[in-house]
């Protein structure tokens, strides 16, 4: 396990905007004022990276964000806006707050090539952690697509290209499945999903044309195997994550899935778990989503390549299915003018 719950601000975010930041206060001085349209693990790493830094931040979060992250962020010193009903909308606040300011430097949640650099070091470490042994696998939560960018970019600097990604998401936030199905970006209506740091309705560009250059495996969980996963990972290490780091830890918790996504792996192969962390989780919204969910083991599904192929699999813990939905897939991703409502 790639413990990045460990991580200052609590998540991986902090390596990949941490990254940017740091670039933006070299370049523009300490008048820089740093800008970023996240209530979740983005801003508060922003803020957190404003703070060491010694510089003026403020997050623009929507009318979604809760009050547990907002006091989360304000108590590393940055100024919180609330700007739109989604994320979008609070996006285009932030932009407009830079437009404005000579100071102003935006710091996106997720796509950017300086963040994708920051969290391309987990794998640099990672490689020296695992003393010349190569991964079997590598397992990671798919939002918006930053820590995905950086694994495979970290993987390809490391000599991993062959090294396959398993890329999960929760139903109602998978943007990046659904867009390596359709083989071009998809944007989703709406985000349904409890795993709402996950929840970016459409995937970087950059996360569709890694995929077909690397091996990646996206996969769909419940939001009642992702609970769960954090439930018994609590029992287990003591650390509480989010839902959207249960979704990657709901595998190991599901070893047939594994073996039905990979039937090359066995007992003495080596998997590395990303555990991405999370800092908008408490214990007392656990027991609401345990509350939630009566049931575990609800239906995944799981998006594969094979040759020109596209392989989906609809399969609980016991009764794996596959289907062919498509058997003309190219290898260059079209990206759609206008959005695809899905």
């Amino acid at each position: 396990m790639k413990l990045e719950n460990l991580q200052p601000s609590g998540s991986f975010k902090i390596r990949g905007v941490g990254n940017m930041c740091q670039q933006a206060v070299q370049k523009h001085g300490a008048q820089t004022h740093l800008v970023c349209s996240s209530g979740g693990n983005a801003g508060l790493a922003v803020a957190y990276a404003g703070r060491q830094l010694e510089v003026k931040v403020t997050i623009v979060v929507p009318l979604s964000c809760s009050e547990f992250m907002k006091k989360k962020i304000q108590a590393e010193g940055a100024s919180v806006e609330v700007g739109g009903e989604a994320w979008d909308e609070a996006d285009l606040v932030a932009r407009t707050l830079v437009a404005n300011d000579p100071h102003g430097v935006y710091i996106p949640p997720f796509d950017d090539a300086a963040i994708w650099d920051g969290n391309s070091t987990m794998i640099d470490e990672l490689k020296e952690q695992m003393g010349g042994v190569t991964p079997d696998a590598i397992i990671c939560s798919v939002g918006g697509g930053g820590l995905m960018n950086g694994v495979i970019l970290g993987c390809q600097r490391a000599g991993w290209d062959k090294v396959p990604l398993l890329a999960v998401e929760t139903h109602g936030a998978n943007s990046f499945q659904q867009s390596v199905l359709a083989g071009e970006l998809v944007t989703l209506s709406k985000i349904t999903s409890i795993a709402t740091t996950l929840g970016a309705k459409r995937v970087s560009a950059k996360s569709l044309e890694l995929s077909m250059v690397h091996p990646v495996a996206p996969f769909g969980v419940s939001d009642a195997m992702a609970s769960s996963a954090c439930w018994q990972f609590l029992d287990d290490h003591r650390f509480l994550v989010e839902p959207a780091c249960g979704a990657s830890l709901c595998i190991a918790y599901t070893p047939a899935l594994l073996a039905n996504i990979f039937p090359q792996l066995n007992q003495d192969s080596n998997v590395v778990l990303i555990v991405c962390g999370g800092s908008n989780i408490s214990f007392e919204q656990l027991v609401q989503y345990k509350d939630m969910f009566g049931a575990e083991g609800q239906q995944a599904t799981i998006a594969v390549r094979s040759g020109d192929q596209i392989l989906l699999k609809m399969t609980t813990e016991t009764t794996p299915q596959r289907t062919i939905i498509s058997n003309s897939y190219k290898p260059t991703p079209k990206v759609a003018d206008s959005p695809v409502a899905v």
